[in-house]
């Protein structure tokens, strides 16, 4: 019976309670998908929007930003906006064929 309350205190501490962060006790705790895929949903943002702002700064005749750079990273936003949607297909692909598994 030992064993059993040991190998579940052990299971228990393990696992992420709310009761742990009520206690302010720490987690160490790896990042998830979610917040994984989130930034990486940021970063293709922050692209874009750089990319965009240094178009907008080469057509209003800002002297020190050359072509060449703005179609860099042009073309870097929209390879990353490319991969997101390639792997927003692909999560959506998977998430399909599990739910269309028969149990």
């Amino acid at each position: 019976m030992d064993s059993i309350n040991a190998f579940s205190s052990a299971t228990l501490a393990k696992l992420d309670f709310p009761e742990q962060q009520l206690n302010n006790q720490p987690i160490n705790k790896e990042p998830s998908f979610i917040a994984e895929f989130k930034m990486a949903l940021d970063k293709i943002n922050q692209v874009q929007l750089q990319a965009s702002k240094q178009a907008q700064a080469f057509e209003m005749g800002e002297p020190n930003i050359s072509l060449n750079e703005v179609m860099v990273n042009m073309q870097k936003s929209s390879i990353s906006l490319q991969f997101g949607i390639q792997f927003r297909n692909k999560l959506v692909a998977a998430y399909q064929e599990i739910m269309n598994m028969n149990i």
